[in-house]
């Protein structure tokens, strides 16, 4: 699936959560830099999805036409060794998730949820929780869904603006 790069509205990752909070931002930014850094092989990857469900957990690549071109899917006791990057990432994910999913009611939480990332910034959708799912991507680049800011996306990547200012939270 393409997506044409001139038609993306990056408004969707501009809008940042209403209220701080330390410990979303902390596994945030975790998994910003582990994903950073996986990003960094290859050179591949525009955007990484991380999404969990049933007690697996599915990571989605991205390329810069905005294909999907690598998915990992492993529950805990399957995740890559921690000193790998993907282990990293996974075990950042599943952290971050994890605490994610607790901010909901008990038995609210959507049976599917995810952020995704640039390897700086990192974002969630409430009304479609799971990136992993096919034409996330293209619903949000079109701008018929938003998506809440954890973490600003980078300045001159595909889905960052320089005149977004510091969104971050502390």
């Amino acid at each position: 699936m393409h997506i044409d790069l001139q038609n993306i509205r990056v408004e969707w990752l501009q809008r940042p959560l209403p209220r701080p909070n330390r410990r979303l931002t902390a596994l945030a930014t975790r998994l910003a830099r582990c994903a950073g850094a996986l990003m960094q092989v290859g050179n591949q990857t525009a955007l990484i999805g991380v999404t969990a469900e049933r007690g697996t957990l599915r990571l989605t690549c991205w390329n810069h036409r905005m294909d999907v071109w690598a998915e990992l899917t492993a529950g805990a006791p399957a995740f890559a060794p921690a000193s790998s990057l993907e282990g990293a990432l996974q075990r950042a994910g599943a952290a971050l998730l994890g605490y994610f999913a607790g901010r909901w009611p008990d038995g609210a939480s959507p049976p599917c949820l995810g952020v995704v990332t640039d390897g700086i910034g990192v974002a969630f959708s409430p009304n479609y929780p799971a990136p992993c799912t096919p034409g996330w991507l293209e619903l949000h680049g079109s701008g018929r869904a938003a998506a809440v800011t954890i973490l600003p996306f980078a300045d001159g990547s595909l889905f960052g603006q320089a005149s977004l200012g510091d969104h971050r939270l502390h």
